[in-house]
């Protein structure tokens, strides 16, 4: 199973109630730290979530790079596999993320949860202010009336402004709002059918 397939799965099929619930967006590669990691899928709605697929055919090495830079920024992070990994990526993942297992038997595409997530404890708040764009974070820093003096300044210093005069758990908060509000994510190429949005009215296997 490739990649594509894996990731065709997760919006089609076990995220798809997330694309009809008014509440949530899906979106494909959400760049963290500025940029140093991409996420393959996120999830945004009261927390962010984080999917990383890893099918047989990529490799782990940017693995450890890529655990350090989710760590700082997502509440929950879910790696996914489809079998060739599915025992070694436990010892590489910290142990709040969850892994599921996607699998093909009889022309469906299955998914085993092989570990629970928890909540991630420890998000770094300058890592969550760098997902703002410039305008997103000095339009927030005006809101919270800290804008002063600030207005023209370099967007690592807003981003460090934010994170040195806003709770962590606020500006969480304000970060999932303004991404959600924007007007220029991709349009994914996968959207679920009518056929998979019946099935998961019926069945609650997509579910988290």
């Amino acid at each position: 199973m490739r990649d594509y397939d894996i990731r065709h799965s997760l919006h089609n099929q076990f995220l798809a109630h997330y694309k009809q619930d008014g509440h949530s967006i899906v979106v494909d590669e959400l760049g963290v730290c500025n940029g140093q990691s991409v996420i393959d899928v996120a999830v945004i709605n009261g927390s962010l979530h984080a999917f990383e697929i890893k099918s047989d055919a990529d490799t782990l090495v940017r693995l450890p790079k890529q655990v350090a830079h989710y760590n700082k920024v997502f509440d929950y992070a879910t790696i996914v596999v489809n079998g060739k990994y599915v025992h070694r990526v436990a010892s590489l993942v910290p142990y709040w993320w969850a892994i599921w297992l996607i699998y093909e038997k009889d022309g469906k595409i299955l998914k085993t949860i092989v570990r629970e997530g928890e909540r991630n404890t420890n998000i770094d708040a300058f890592s969550v202010a760098q997902l703002l764009w410039r305008e997103e974070a000095l339009n927030l820093l005006v809101k919270l009336d800290l804008a002063k003096g600030m207005r023209t300044k370099r967007r690592w210093l807003l981003w460090q402004h934010l994170a040195e005069n806003v709770p962590v758990d606020r500006l969480c908060e304000y970060t999932r709002q303004y991404l959600k509000e924007r007007s220029a994510w991709k349009e994914s190429k996968f959207t679920p059918s009518e056929e998979a949005l019946t099935s998961l009215r019926s069945d609650d296997s997509g579910s988290l």
